[in-house]
C-alpha cells in the first residue's frame, strides 16, 4: 500500500513516467458516508424479587403480677400532752391617782356693749328727670312709579291642513264562477277590500311669539326730613339731709363666777385579776393511720413480640447493559478504475 502511494504520488508530478518506473496504481478518492455504530448505556431496571422476612409482631397478654401495697387503716391511740391552763386569782395593788374637783371663784371680764345713736348725715343724690328736644330724621316714604316695558307673548292659533290619507274600503266586484255539473260560467258579486286616497282636513295648533309692550307699576321710596319731639332723660345732682342709725361698741366691766378645776393625788388600793398559767397533763384519744402491707394480684396487659415469617416480593433495582445505535460521517477511501491505455508505439 506504500509503494501505492508513492507511485501515485510519483505518477502527480511527472506528465511522463520513466520506463524503469512499475505502472501507476489506481487513483483513490475520499467519500463522507453515514455509518452507524453501537455504543454500551447501563440502565437502572427494577425487577420483582421475593424474599423471606421475618419480623416481629407484638401481641397484647393479659399477665398476673404480684405487689406489695400498703393498705392504710384508722386505730384509736391513747396519748397524753401538757397544757398549760389558765388560772385567774385576786391581787391587792397601790397606785396613786390624780383626782380632780371644781371650786367655784369671782372673777372680773371687759365686755364690748354695743349701742345704737341717730346722726343727721348729708348725702348727695341724682334725681332722674325728662326734657323735651326737636331733633330732624329722614323718613322713607312709599310710592308707586309706572315704567313701560316689554314682554314676549306666545299666542298659539288653528291651522287648517288637508292631507291625503289611504283608507280601505270593502267594494263589490263581479267574479265568475264555473258549474262543474253544466259548464256554464254564472257571476256572482263579491266584496273584495280595496285601498283609495282620502282627502282629509286637519286642524292644528301653531305657536306664535311676538313683543307687547305693558305698563307696570313699580314700588318706590323716597327719603322725607321730618321734624320729632324726643323725651331725652336728664339727670340733677342735690344735697339731701337724712337721720342714719350708727351702732357702735362700749367697754364694760363685768362679775362673773367662774369655775376653776384643781387636782390632787391620792393613794388607793385595789384588787386586780391576774392571770397566770400553770402546766397540766391531759389524756385525749386520737385516729391514728397506719399503714399494714398486703400482696395483691392484678392483671398488666404486657405487650410481647412474636416472630412471623412472610414472603415478599421486592421491587430491586439493576444494572442492564443495553446497545444503543448511533450514526457518524466518516471519510471512506474509493478506488476509481483507470480506462485501459494503449501500448506505447501502436
Amino acid at each position: 500500500m506504500l509503494e501505492w502511494f508513492i507511485c501515485l504520488a510519483a505518477s502527480g508530478v511527472a506528465a511522463v513516467p520513466p520506463e524503469d518506473c512499475p505502472p501507476p496504481a489506481a487513483p483513490v478518492r475520499f467519500e463522507a458516508r453515514t455509518v452507524t455504530r453501537y455504543r454500551t448505556e447501563y440502565r437502572t431496571e427494577f425487577k420483582e424479587v421475593q424474599r423471606t422476612v421475618t419480623r416481629q409482631v407484638p401481641e397484647t397478654v393479659l399477665k398476673e403480677v404480684s405487689e406489695t401495697v400498703m393498705v392504710p387503716h384508722w386505730e384509736d391511740v391513747t396519748r397524753q400532752k401538757t397544757v398549760m391552763t389558765p388560772v385567774t386569782r385576786l391581787v391587792p395593788r397601790q397606785r396613786e391617782v390624780v383626782s380632780t374637783e371644781w371650786v367655784r371663784q369671782t372673777r372680773e371680764r371687759t365686755v364690748l356693749v354695743p349701742e345704737t345713736r341717730l346722726v343727721e348725715q348729708q348725702q348727695k343724690v341724682l334725681v332722674p328727670g325728662v326734657r323735651e328736644e326737636l331733633r330732624e330724621r329722614t323718613v322713607l316714604v312709599p310710592g308707586v312709579d309706572y315704567q313701560e316695558r316689554e314682554r314676549a307673548v306666545t299666542v298659539v292659533r288653528p291651522v287648517t291642513e288637508t292631507t291625503t290619507r289611504q283608507v280601505v274600503t270593502a267594494a263589490r266586484v263581479a267574479v265568475a264562477a264555473c258549474d262543474p255539473c253544466t259548464g256554464l260560467l254564472s257571476w256572482s258579486c263579491q266584496a273584495v277590500p280595496q285601498a283609495r286616497e282620502v282627502s282629509v282636513t286637519t286642524t292644528r295648533p301653531v305657536a306664535e311669539t311676538h313683543v307687547e309692550k305693558s305698563v307696570v307699576p313699580v314700588p318706590t321710596v323716597r327719603p322725607q326730613k321730618e321734624t320729632v319731639a324726643v323725651q331725652v332723660p336728664t339727670v340733677r345732682e342735690e344735697v339731701r339731709t337724712q337721720t342714719v342709725p350708727v351702732q357702735t361698741v362700749r367697754a364694760e366691766k363685768q362679775a362673773y363666777t367662774a369655775s376653776v378645776p384643781v387636782t390632787r393625788k391620792e393613794v388607793r388600793t385595789e384588787e386586780v385579776e391576774v392571770r397566770e398559767m400553770h402546766p397540766q397533763v391531759v389524756t385525749y384519744k386520737e385516729r391514728v393511720c397506719v399503714e399494714r402491707p398486703e400482696v395483691r394480684v392484678r392483671k398488666v396487659p404486657t405487650t410481647v413480640c412474636r416472630e412471623v415469617t412472610e414472603v415478599v416480593t421486592e421491587r430491586v433495582p439493576c444494572q442492564v447493559a443495553v446497545r444503543v445505535p448511533y450514526q457518524v460521517t466518516v471519510c471512506v477511501p474509493v478506488v476509481v478504475c483507470p480506462e485501459p491505455s494503449l501500448p506505447r508505439g501502436q
